[in-house]
């Protein structure tokens, strides 16, 4: 005796189940929202100077630029010196990967103050800045095993140990420089001053307890209270 047909369902009812295990809509608008994403950072990266390194001729606008980011790195380099080269292939791959980070370039020939100040000898030289001051150079390739073949992760390791490379959760006060954050705080204690002292005056001038109303004049900008005709 044969088994009984199993049941089969249509096209359309197969459908309409997976609709109901799967909801393709909201899988649609998630990955739609990813592709977005994606868009949005490669714009902000084509419109910034981040995530990718920037070639500097002005020695001025150089120092300027390095001298308000919070972490920062300049290759000097000779555009004949086939080691130059290297390590420009390995930092044109860092660059994507750290975003908070600047990625400069500049040519000893362009920078002849630069060179002296730091006393460049040897290239290719990378020269690393947290809050406009200079913390560590690499010099060569001695600490990349004085090699031409050291691999990128070699190099990510070595300048990850200088704190050019934040790491955790990114915030917009850590992404100022010290001088211009500390900047940023006397001006806000100078507006709550100003507030508590506007406020000051105000209480004087509203005939709150003890308060006698008198003339007023303009004498030094300011409401004259206190004294009677």
């Amino acid at each position: 005796m044969s088994a009984p047909p199993s049941p089969t369902l249509s096209d359309s009812a197969l459908l309409d189940s997976l609709d109901e295990a799967f909801d393709l809509g909201a899988e649609r608008e998630r990955r739609m929202a990813a592709v977005r994403a994606q868009a949005d950072k490669a714009k902000i990266l084509r419109e910034t100077e981040y995530g990718r390194v920037v070639t500097y001729g002005d020695e001025k606008r150089l120092v300027e630029r390095m001298s308000n980011e919070k972490w920062c790195l300049i290759h000097f380099y000779h555009p004949d010196f086939p080691r130059c080269r290297i390590m420009d292939k390995h930092l044109d791959v860092l660059a994507p990967k750290h975003p908070h980070t600047l990625f400069l370039r500049a040519s000893v020939a362009d920078t002849p103050f630069l060179i002296t100040k730091f006393g460049v000898q040897v290239l290719p030289c990378v020269h690393v800045f947290v809050d406009g001051r200079c913390v560590d150079r690499l010099i060569g390739f001695e600490e990349l095993g004085d090699t031409d073949a050291f691999t990128t992760a070699t190099l990510e390791f070595r300048l990850k140990a200088s704190g050019v490379f934040p790491s955790g959760p990114i915030q917009l006060s850590t992404m100022l420089p010290a001088h211009l954050l500390a900047t940023s705080r006397n001006q806000e204690s100078d507006e709550s001053d100003d507030e508590r002292e506007r406020e000051r005056w105000a209480g004087k001038g509203s005939g709150g307890a003890g308060a006698r109303r008198g003339k007023t004049g303009i004498r030094n900008g300011l409401a004259s209270v206190g004294d009677d005709d």
